[in-house]
């Protein structure tokens, strides 16, 4: 991190960007306001902030994506995930003084990549070599982070998350060498059965998604000073 903050020092630009309207640790609603600020900043900060070093967050390259369990090998290539530019901030809470914030949030995201699989979901045989779409509805992810000061800036030592989803569509594409009749089959199960499926093949993807998240705001933590994001 200490590498990141002094590489990032070196930008011109130490004011928040323009769209961040700062919040103050005084107001007795920091929580709402926070949580205000997040969702009028939200869509433009998943576009990028190019000069702050900060990479789309909309959509997501998470490149390739391997599930490794004893019943099911998948990898996942040239993964890109849409959708979390539509993302709503369902609560925020902050503590300055005790150095804790939770930021509970949902979106809708899609999923596309190159696939190859081969193994079993659920009980059936399952194998493919094609393009995949996983569409997940409601995706709730809640991501409760320290952060401490360090040179102005804050840093973010450590973080835990949870997620949960309302649903999830599978696509698979040549599953069985093309053969539709079992592709169909396949398809019909796991799309019925789609809760114990996201259990094999989701932890990972998730993973990379919300590091990828926590890493943009680090990023910007490491670039802007505090008493630019946090006025007194």
């Amino acid at each position: 991190m200490n590498d990141l903050l002094s590489t990032v020092n070196k930008i011109p630009l130490k004011n928040a960007p323009s769209f961040i309207k700062p919040c103050s640790r005084s107001d007795p609603q920091l929580n709402q306001c926070v949580e205000k600020v997040i969702s009028a900043a939200g869509a433009k900060f998943t576009e990028g902030i190019p000069e702050l070093g900060i990479a789309p967050l909309d959509p997501v390259e998470l490149g390739t994506v391997f599930v490794d369990n004893p019943a099911l090998k998948l990898t996942f290539t040239d993964t890109v995930v849409t959708g979390l530019k539509g993302f709503r901030v369902n609560t925020y809470k902050i503590n300055p003084d005790k150095g804790k914030a939770t930021l509970d949030f949902t979106a809708n995201v899609t999923l596309k990549a190159h696939y190859v699989m081969d193994g079993q979901v659920l009980i059936l045989p399952i194998k493919g070599d094609g393009e995949s779409r996983i569409k997940i509805t409601n995706l709730n992810i809640v991501v409760k982070y320290d952060f401490v000061e360090r040179d102005g800036h804050w840093n973010v030592p450590s973080y835990k998350d949870h997620y949960k989803m309302d649903r999830a569509q599978f696509k698979f594409t040549n599953l069985f060498g093309g053969n539709k009749e079992l592709g169909d089959t396949i398809h019909q199960v796991i799309n019925i059965n789609w809760e114990p499926v996201m259990r094999d093949i989701g932890p990972v993807a998730f993973q990379q998604i919300i590091k990828r998240c926590v890493d943009e705001a680090k990023k910007l933590f490491a670039a802007v000073p505090l008493n630019q994001l946090l006025l007194p």
